[in-house]
């Protein structure tokens, strides 16, 4: 056989290959990136929601107080339900409205801090008005 009669045969060269693979270890290091993103954004999406319940729990656990225990909240709380200890919670008050010099109405503000898997602190906050003839009154 002359080489005119030979044919080529199909196939990559090394170049060609080595362009290839390149490309796909671009895209498979992109790909882990974008996951490893998204995990990270996932959860703190749910450290913010759990703490969004933690905060709800808490409030409504305050709007059952009878109204000399509302005056005397501690300045922090913990959650029970929280065995990691990841969320660390804060009160403050305020008076919203008086009769008499009395306060009537107070503005409770919850605060709860806590460090997401990159190391930021984060906070999240619920605030609401409490009264003296609250629901403890009703309920009790």
């Amino acid at each position: 056989m002359t080489r005119k009669g030979m044919s080529r045969a199909g196939g990559f060269t090394l170049m060609e290959a080595m362009v290839a693979t390149m490309i796909l270890g671009l895209v498979l290091v992109s790909v882990l990136a974008i996951t490893s993103q998204s995990y990270r954004y996932l959860s703190d999406i749910r450290l913010t929601a759990r703490s969004s319940q933690v905060l709800q729990q808490k409030m409504e656990d305050i709007r059952l107080l009878s109204w000399s225990q509302v005056q005397s909240l501690p300045a922090t709380f913990t959650d029970p339900n929280d065995t990691e200890e990841i969320f660390t919670g804060g009160i403050a008050m305020s008076p919203y409205d008086s009769y008499n010099g009395a306060t009537t109405v107070a503005k409770v503000t919850l605060t709860v801090t806590w460090a997401n898997q990159s190391g930021q602190v984060r906070t999240n906050k619920l605030s609401s008005l409490v009264s003296s003839g609250g629901l403890n009154k009703y309920i009790f």
